[in-house]
């Protein structure tokens, strides 16, 4: 299955707390992107995101089977097996290879690092 990847952006969202020192202050990262579920499994979209944002291939990530039950992910997000999309309205959250992800029912997939003095 070719796969397509609609779009892509990194946006940069606001920073921590203020402090004294300027130096402390951390931007927070979002990556957002689009699949189209008729021709990609949001699974697959999933994994091609984290492996281009770590700079990795996709055999070097944990499997993503060991987050999240797959078959359970795509078939909420994918097409019904008539082929026609799936008129629904949700999103689903997990922490995969130290980013937290979001996938909407809009086909959008949202990967946010922690912030790590709050995740400790």
């Amino acid at each position: 299955m070719h796969s397509r990847v609609k779009s892509s952006r990194q946006i940069m969202t606001g920073r921590t707390p203020p402090s004294d020192d300027e130096d402390e202050q951390r931007e927070t990262i979002i990556y957002q992107t689009e699949f189209d579920p008729t021709a990609d499994t949001v699974s697959e979209a999933v994994i091609r995101v984290i492996a281009t944002l770590i700079n990795a291939g996709p055999t070097e990530l944990v499997p993503l089977s060991e987050v999240i039950d797959l078959e359970a992910l795509d078939a909420l997000f994918g097409p019904k097996d008539s082929g026609i999309p799936r008129n629904t309205n949700g999103h689903v959250l997990f922490n995969y290879e130290a980013y937290h992800v979001r996938v909407d029912s809009s086909g959008q997939i949202t990967v946010q690092q922690p912030d790590p003095e709050i995740d400790d």
